[in-house]
């Protein structure tokens, strides 16, 4: 016959609430996103780093530059 072992195990249940921002749709002047399109253009520039300086999403910005 078996012996069983009884082994208490306890855990903690974590729960986390999503962050969403909640950011109006901004209206960005030409000026402003050629300024944005032209810093992310410069040798060495990371995108996504730029975007987010700016306050902006990096796929809005790889859009603008598309249509650059």
């Amino acid at each position: 016959m078996s012996d069983t072992v009884n082994q208490a195990r306890t855990f903690e249940v974590l729960t986390a609430e999503p962050v969403r921002s909640r950011r109006r749709p901004r209206d960005w002047s030409d000026d402003e996103k050629a300024r944005i399109v032209a810093a992310s253009l410069q040798p060495g520039a990371n995108v996504s780093a730029v975007a987010r300086s700016e306050g902006l999403d990096p796929s809005q910005l790889y859009g603008w530059r598309r249509k650059a």
